[in-house]
């Protein structure tokens, strides 16, 4: 690599039981590397409490994306493992580095770019990536022996419990809340008297906020309240490294521990609660049968503005949009024919979208959203090129002191300041001059309209589906009038709006 080296410093430290101190070491030893190397340290990159084994990093991101400007040409690191733990990922963005030509340098850690430099790297990372699995495997080993003999092994205990000794006893208040959410449940009382009532009589959460729908879930489900101790029951995190708190491990891993800790309530209020959930999820899953017609979701009432579910007449074994006011006093909202709807609004798409006649039409939208873009683009633009003005003319000022006789010296730390200003706004502008990736042609238009006559004459159901979530904003019906607000849909942009009636 030749020419002055401007380097970005990148710092993390993964958990609560790291602080910043960590940060500051890492810092500090990064510095001191640079200033014996001879590299400018133009940006700093932290990301605290975030860990490698996973690359959702904000300031992480933010580096690699910067890489691409020329606003840095290395990137320090302490270890190779503040930059990346798995494998992967390390392979990933080095080699995004490398297109970008920038370096990657770790500071314990001299690798020359040698033969032999490359394979101590791999070992390295290797070895990052073994430590911080068997590190997990270790810390898991033991949590699972806490749990075979019912300690608490960390986190805010349930409501209804407090933790002593690592041991979970009852909290006779909060357990009065617990029986209330159970007995009211199972004696099918909705989820918003359930609230209502606690609320009323002053309980509240863990974390002392007001009951809502959420906070009754995960408690009727809670096998602790049965006197059943459950641990590993969370699946693990997925490879993006996020958690997904309502999936579970296989029963085979959960450990479940009977008496573990006491009961709150009996185990016929907890089967009469797992009853009811079961029934529930069974009426839940008939009612996403609903998804499968092609206008739900986008259907109102013009009466009186509640959406209108699909519904299906017993006698007539024929199916409806209903309003979900239907039958309540003061509201006279009739219901409308799915099909009659259906073919109705696929009629309105045909003729004020798909069709070859309105292409015209469609490419004047399609080029005043790009003339839009292009005009906030050259905005920016020009607020950058605004900004790197006013740095010069700064430059200019101190420049013209410093030549008048003035003493230099207090300007210094200024002219760094505005020097690092202006390579950074230089970056800004490179990615601001970047092309626009939405591009429709009028191939491409003519190639939709082939595709939704297509699916029309196959009633291709998930296609259709696809195309009114796209083209249509909002449907509504007013005892027999229909307006359909229709938008012009391009991938995740939606550039124009037309009514219809």
């Amino acid at each position: 690599m030749t020419g002055e080296k401007k380097a970005a410093i990148y710092a993390r430290y993964s958990s609560e039981n790291q602080r910043d101190e960590s940060i500051d070491a890492q810092i500090s030893a990064m510095e001191t590397y640079a200033k014996s190397h001879d590299i400018r340290i133009v940006a700093t990159y932290i990301d605290r409490a975030k860990s490698a084994t996973c690359d959702q990093r904000p300031s992480f991101q933010e580096m690699i994306k910067m890489s691409e400007t020329g606003l840095f040409n290395t990137i320090i690191v302490h270890k190779l493992d503040r930059f990346a733990r798995s494998k992967y990922d390390s392979a990933i963005y080095k080699q995004k580095l490398k297109s970008n030509k920038v370096q990657l340098i770790s500071v314990t850690e001299q690798l020359d770019g040698s033969p032999e430099s490359i394979i101590l790297e791999s070992v390295l990372e290797a070895m990052a990536e073994y430590y911080s699995k068997n590190l997990a495997r270790e810390v898991v080993k033991g949590l699972r022996e806490n749990a075979k003999t019912a300690t608490h092994t960390g986190g805010v205990a349930p409501l209804g419990y407090d933790i002593v000794d690592k041991k979970l006893v009852v909290n006779e208040h909060e357990a009065q809340a617990v029986r209330i959410i159970f007995e009211m449940f199972a004696n099918n009382h909705p989820y918003s008297e359930i609230i209502r009532t606690l609320n009323q009589k002053g309980f509240v959460t863990k974390k002392g906020k007001p009951f809502a729908k959420n906070s009754l879930t995960e408690i009727l489900r809670n096998e602790k309240y049965r006197g059943i101790y459950i641990y590993n029951k969370s699946a693990s995190k997925s490879a993006n490294g996020t958690y997904n708190r309502h999936a579970y491990k296989p029963e085979s891993e959960i450990i479940r521990i009977e008496g573990g800790c006491p009961a709150i309530v009996s185990n016929e209020i907890f089967e009469a609660v797992a009853k009811r959930h079961k029934e529930n999820c069974k009426k839940f899953g008939q009612n996403q049968a609903r998804q499968k017609y092609l206008l739900s979701g986008l259907v109102h009432c013009g009466i009186c503005h509640a959406p209108m579910y699909a519904n299906k007449r017993k006698k007539e074994s024929q199916l409806t949009f209903r309003c979900s006011n239907h039958g309540k006093d003061h509201v006279d909202c009739k219901e409308i024919n799915m099909a009659v709807l259906e073919q109705y609004v696929l009629q309105v798409l045909k003729d004020n979208i798909f069709s070859f006649s309105k292409i015209p039409q469609i490419m004047k939208v399609i080029e005043r959203y790009t003339g839009d873009c292009d005009k906030r683009q050259q905005s920016k633009t020009e607020d950058i090129q605004t900004k790197l003005a006013e740095v010069e003319h700064s430059k200019s000022n101190i420049l013209k002191a410093v030549e008048s006789g003035i003493v230099a010296s207090h300007f210094s730390m200024r002219l760094d300041e505005l020097k690092a200003l202006e390579e950074q706004l230089h970056a800004e502008l490179v990615l601001a001059n970047q092309p626009q990736s939405f591009h429709v042609t009028e191939k491409d238009v003519k190639l939709l309209i082939n595709r939704f006559n297509f699916m029309v004459k196959e009633y291709d159901v998930i296609g259709l589906r696809k195309i009114m979530l796209d083209f249509v904003k909002c449907i509504t019906v007013s005892n027999g009038k229909i307006d359909v607000s229709l938008k012009i849909s391009f991938g995740d942009v939606a550039i124009d709006d037309l009514t219809v009636c």
